[in-house]
């Protein structure tokens, strides 16, 4: 007969009052959420497990539990404190004793949970990506590449129904300075764990037509650390850097940066900013081509001044010139007259009314010629008046644009185009109903 006997019930019971005799206070447990659930009378199950650092394989797992009461007071404080729930994924810190029970076996009552812990293990892990990406030497290429100077296609990834993208749009298209910009949205999930995938599907989407368009705009509303956490995934910051268009960042965030935010072209604080930084780059631009058309100006007045003066200097030098040698000329026919005897004194009177008549003339062609020259420059001034954009508006003329592109053919429009027609004063905004070709044929608006 074998010695003593035990009941399966009664050796558990004996596990149970060894393991509380040899772990008799509770212990401060790392460890990462496999699974959590509550059940409807607010008790908290969690599979806990730890991972092996090297291939991620589970090292090991146990089951543990935080009652209802204590549940209450810790989820909101975990919550506040690191701006995300309890869920599934993350590493935690519990204070917990360890327990078990013959019919459900081992497990953790947790009475506690350091939420600093949580928000440490979520930098560190966001520090390495950073690390990682530098160590690649990737880490400035999206930010290396040139913004063009008029961005006005733009490629958007946002969700639709986003608060951000609404914002984003209204100021685009509301700008006061009425510059037009070309959008197109390209959806994809936000936030969650889906979200690195969805907006790299978007960018796949861009870079087929990446040839229509100048940037891209990734944008959402503001949210949670938790929401936000999507934009520190290393595959998703990887894929920006290799993108081949300049990435604009709007994740509406207004204390950290995400790794997004770092290896894109320009990171921004939200969707407005973005839409605020493409309006101003244009301005910019409009301001530097009205300077250059000042300048531009500025010079052919001056040139035309110049040419005058020296037209002036010349006019009168040669008429200086034209009086000393009539005068020499007359001086030397009077002494040459007192010489001559009465019977060519006839003859050199004619003379010197013919050379009268020939200074006369000399003058008159002299200030002819100046005269014409003065109407050449007078002409040359009046060309440059014509031609000065803002005298042309002025006489009701106007110009018509689609597209930022001066319209010179209606085969450069369609129906359907919109159209910018700028006058002296303000601009109007049109759509192409039909065009009409040199030939008398027209094109309708498509249907």
């Amino acid at each position: 007969m074998p010695g003593e006997s035990l009941s399966l019930s009664a050796l558990l019971d004996r596990v149970g009052k060894a393991l509380e005799e040899s772990f008799p206070r509770p212990y401060w447990i790392m460890a990462e959420i496999l699974e959590l659930r509550v059940n409807t009378r607010g008790h908290c199950y969690m599979e806990l497990i730890e991972k092996h650092p090297d291939d991620e394989s589970i090292m090991a797992r146990a089951r543990a539990t935080i009652w209802a009461s204590r549940y209450s007071m810790l989820r909101p404080f975990f919550e506040s404190t690191t701006g995300m729930p309890l869920k599934s994924g993350i590493k935690i810190l519990c204070r917990g004793s360890v327990r078990f029970h013959a019919q459900y076996g081992f497990s953790i009552q947790v009475t506690d949970i350091d939420p600093a812990f949580t928000l440490g293990d979520l930098a560190r892990k966001k520090q390495e990506v950073i690390e990682r990406l530098r160590g690649e030497g990737v880490m400035e290429m999206n930010r290396e590449l040139p913004l063009p100077a008029v961005p006005q296609r733009v490629a958007v990834i946002s969700s639709e129904t986003a608060a951000g993208y609404g914002d984003f749009m209204e100021t685009m298209e509301g700008n006061s300075h009425g510059f037009r910009f070309a959008t197109r949205l390209f959806p994809a999930i936000m936030q969650g764990d889906e979200a690195p995938a969805s907006i790299m599907g978007a960018l796949d989407a861009v870079f087929r037509e990446a040839g229509t368009f100048d940037c891209v705009a990734l944008i959402r509303g503001g949210g949670s650390k938790a929401d936000l956490e999507c934009f520190n995934n290393y595959d998703l910051a990887y894929y920006i850097t290799q993108f081949p268009l300049p990435v604009l960042t709007g994740i509406g965030h207004e204390r950290d940066e995400s790794v997004t935010d770092l290896v894109a072209a320009l990171g921004l604080k939200t969707p407005t900013a973005v839409a605020e930084y493409l309006v101003d780059r244009l301005l910019a631009f409009d301001f530097r081509l009205t300077s250059y058309g000042e300048t531009l100006s500025m010079l052919v007045n001056r040139t035309i001044q110049d040419r005058r003066l020296l037209l002036e200097r010349q006019a009168g030098a040669l008429s200086h010139l034209s009086r000393g040698f009539l005068q020499q000329k007359l001086a030397s026919l009077e002494k040459r007259t007192i010489d001559l005897s009465h019977r060519t004194r006839a003859f050199l009177v004619k003379e010197r009314e013919m050379l009268g008549r020939s200074a006369l003339l000399l003058r008159k062609g002299t200030n002819t010629m100046i005269s014409r020259k003065k109407d050449h420059l007078a002409l040359l001034k009046a060309r440059n008046d014509l031609v000065n954009p803002e005298n042309i508006l002025k006489r009701g003329y106007s110009i018509t644009l689609s597209g930022g592109r001066i319209i010179r053919d209606t085969r450069n429009v369609m129906p359907g185009d919109m159209m910018e027609t700028r006058l002296h004063e303000g601009s109007i905004l049109s759509k192409v109903e039909k065009t009409t070709s040199p030939h008398g044929k027209g094109k309708d608006k498509l249907r």
